[in-house]
């Protein structure tokens, strides 16, 4: 791994409610803090509290709605899709009227920023939906400082200058 010379950080977000992927999401926390440790990125921040399912409803603890819909607008605007790791659909309560919007994530997303500008959302697809590209794949490029991989991704930039993660403070 060779040292950066640009201002990139990764935000990983893992989701908290899978069940028998807790050693795959730890492997990839690993790589990304090793990341941090060797200089490759500036910074990292991680979130652990996504859950599978999100409402607006639920989305005052950790802004995941908010976050998906930043991702959303980098992917329509650089022709790549979220679909099929990030599912958007309606959900339906047995016994009530009640229908709302939910996005369902997956089990680890990683977002490259450089500077202020969205670089980067992983997993993601081509908009065919034939090209996939997961966060392994960008991790591996970050380890072998295959710095043009990350040219195919146009950069968009966001409304925000910090991270909307809560980190805890342990």
């Amino acid at each position: 791994m060779s040292q950066t010379t640009t201002d990139q950080r990764i935000e990983l977000y893992l989701r908290g409610d899978t069940y028998g992927s807790y050693d795959r999401q730890g492997r990839i926390l690993g790589r990304v803090e090793d990341l941090a440790a060797a200089g490759v990125v500036t910074d990292t921040e991680v979130d652990a509290s996504w859950q599978r399912i999100r409402t607006p409803e639920q989305d005052t603890r950790d802004e995941a709605l908010a976050t998906y819909e930043e991702f959303g607008d980098w992917a329509t605007e650089n022709g790549y899709r979220l679909e099929p790791a990030f599912e958007r659909r309606q959900r339906s309560y047995v016994g009530s009227d009640a229908v709302h919007d939910v996005v369902v994530f997956p089990m680890a997303s990683l977002a490259v920023y450089e500077g202020s500008d969205l670089q980067a959302v992983f997993p993601c697809a081509d908009e065919s939906g034939e090209i996939h590209f997961s966060v392994g794949d960008c991790l591996d490029a970050f380890e072998s400082g295959e710095r043009e991989w990350f040219e195919q991704f146009a950069p968009v930039t966001v409304d925000r200058a910090s991270p909307r993660l809560t980190v805890d403070a342990d």
